[in-house]
């Protein structure tokens, strides 16, 4: 999971027209993004004829930020906000809730608005939260931020290159981040858990390159962002490997990839394909398909919990079928076009359910605005809903690190560990490592419950694991 970042298009239900006059003022809500309770707050108001919207995300101090159009007609609102992709669809009982889901990337969450009776305060200025295992100078190694480009000169990236002093011919990893844009560091809730995992190899003699991903920091998007996928992500890794090359300091024959939840998807996309690489560590990689993953996602954001084994096959054949779409077309109308036929003919097969029992939200137009939410990443959304690892797992015969924190909602451990175990064994290399790590979640944190918020945890990467990491990247490194 990547950095969250605030993008809404807002559908509200009404009961009618008639509370047009109501729908204005303050609305607070706690979205669970991610493992973290993040409080939101919309504040709309009627302004000639129409409406204008600005919210609030206090705990990341952004405040009064701008929205799109804000629209209300007959029974809806919709509020857009155009630089950044997501969807609040929801119903509003007419006078102080509004119950719907957020839907932001991958992230789906249900979320409640509820209207504020008091004058919303002025923000405070919020210090900076340094967590503990937050690197700080002196460094007992090198480092040196530095800037590369691709072979053809349409992407310039930004990274960091730490290095083991006074030793040589050590191992030297890059670092591959999950799906969307983040930083070098990994920084997320206030964790930089990139750099932590960086400052842990580096000072167990592991040289380390992190690199900021397209759009952020000091890496240029490039062209047609709009027809990205993990290939083309899989080709900057191959840039990254190149520039490596460059580097006298390098051993070229100890070069590994660490990659992340899509990196771990990434790494053995460009391991298949280059004789350079010596090894890879999987992060949350998923050993099953694409769409697998997706689908459970999805149904955990769409299908009420606690229903009976037959309720919830009923519902979950609805969900895999409307999110089952994005497999067949990269074009919005017609993954919409689509939608509505599967719609229609789970609803003639079930005439009797009644969606709102089953579902958190009903009708076609929370898939409608899915589609309309990654209208500018269905290339990608679609290259990775067919995206079958085995393809290239079982193409190596590198050693292989794969951990999966038990604890992980998002790529569920025993299910991926066991088809990396699967897609291996033919050419499995007798170094190679396969572990589920208890009490760890997604970003392997220690936590109390899978459920339990990623900014609520102090600690930003397992001890344990970097330990795992770092000794077996050494262990296999100082047989070359």
């Amino acid at each position: 999971m990547r950095k969250f970042i605030l993008n809404f298009i807002v559908l509200l239900c009404a009961g009618s027209i008639g509370f047009a006059q109501d729908i204005t003022g303050s609305w607070q809500g706690n979205l669970n993004a991610g493992g973290t309770n993040l409080p939101l707050v919309f504040h709309i108001k009627q302004q000639n004829q129409g409406w204008v919207t600005v919210f609030d995300s206090p705990a990341q101090n952004a405040f009064g930020l701008a929205t799109g159009k804000t629209i209300f007609n007959q029974d809806s609102l919709i509020i857009t906000i155009p630089l950044i992709n997501g969807s609040y669809t929801g119903k509003w009982n007419g006078a102080d809730l509004i119950e719907g889901l957020f839907q932001q990337g991958d992230f789906k969450a249900p979320m409640v608005l509820k209207k504020s009776t008091a004058p919303i305060p002025p923000p405070k200025p919020t210090p900076a939260i340094i967590r503990p295992q937050t690197p700080k100078p002196p460094f007992d190694y090198s480092s040196e931020d530095l800037v590369f480009s691709n072979a053809d000169n349409s992407v310039q990236f930004g990274a960091t290159l730490t290095l083991p002093k006074n030793k040589t011919k050590f191992p030297t990893v890059i670092l591959i981040s999950g799906s969307g844009a983040q930083d070098r560091d990994g920084t997320m809730f206030n964790h930089k858990i990139y750099w932590v995992l960086a400052d842990h190899l580096t000072k167990s003699g592991i040289g380390v390159l992190r690199i900021d991903d397209r759009g952020t920091g000091k890496t240029s998007l490039g062209p047609h962002p709009e027809l990205l996928t993990s290939k083309d992500f899989a080709n900057d890794v191959s840039a990254a490997i190149q520039f490596l090359l460059t580097r006298k300091e390098i051993d070229p024959k100890k070069i590994g990839l660490v990659g992340h939840s899509e990196g771990g998807m990434i790494a053995p996309m460009v391991a298949a394909n280059n004789q350079q690489v010596a090894f890879i560590c999987l992060l949350a990689g998923p050993g099953i398909a694409g769409a697998d993953i997706w689908n459970y996602q999805m149904r955990n954001s769409f299908i009420r919990p606690n229903l009976s084994a037959t309720d919830y096959a009923i519902a979950a054949e609805l969900v895999n079928g409307m999110n089952n779409q994005f497999k067949y077309s990269a074009v919005a109308d017609s993954v919409k076009a689509s939608m509505k036929q599967v719609y229609q003919q789970w609803k003639q097969r079930y005439p009797s359910v009644i969606e709102s029992n089953v579902l958190v939200t009903t009708n076609v137009e929370p898939y409608l605005n899915l589609v309309n939410q990654y209208k500018q990443g269905l290339s990608w959304l679609q290259f990775f809903v067919n995206y079958e690892p085995s393809i290239h797992l079982s193409k190596l015969a590198i050693p292989i690190l794969a951990l999966n924190g038990a604890e992980d909602i998002q790529v569920t451990a025993v299910d991926n560990i066991n088809g990396i175990q699967k897609a291996i064994k033919r050419r499995q290399h007798p170094q190679s490592k396969l572990q589920i790590l208890p009490g760890l979640n997604h970003l392997f944190q220690t936590c109390k419950s899978p459920t339990q918020p990623y900014g609520d945890i102090e600690e930003s990467f397992s001890p344990k694991a970097l330990a795992i990491i770092s000794e077996w990247i050494n262990q296999i490194s100082s047989k070359k």
